[in-house]
């Protein structure tokens, strides 16, 4: 069985991951992917720490940051059909 380190040292990477593509990317629909995998590095520190201490509070709530990064996806793919109606047909999707 792996120590519980392992899933704080990979919670760590995705956060600085999502961190520095969050200050770097401009896009609105990238943004909100980087900061959904900022989401999951704050869920997996907290299930490894509520396995760490034997607790279920962790597991909760990373159940409520699942729900929070639900309504985040259902924005993301509204604003994404806004764009899309909001473009013309012959217009060229700009590269994100």
């Amino acid at each position: 069985m792996l120590p519980v380190t392992n899933a704080f040292y990979l919670a760590s990477l995705l956060l600085l991951i999502g961190l520095v593509g969050l200050l770097l990317r401009r896009p609105l629909l990238i943004t909100l992917l980087f900061l959904e995998l900022m989401l999951t590095a704050a869920q997996l520190a907290l299930v490894a720490s509520s396995r760490l201490w034997a607790s279920i509070d962790g597991h909760a709530l990373a159940l409520l940051a699942m729900t929070i990064m639900t309504v985040q996806g259902a924005i993301a793919a509204g604003l994404a059909l806004l764009w899309l109606r909001g473009r013309r047909p012959d217009e060229d999707p700009p590269l994100l």
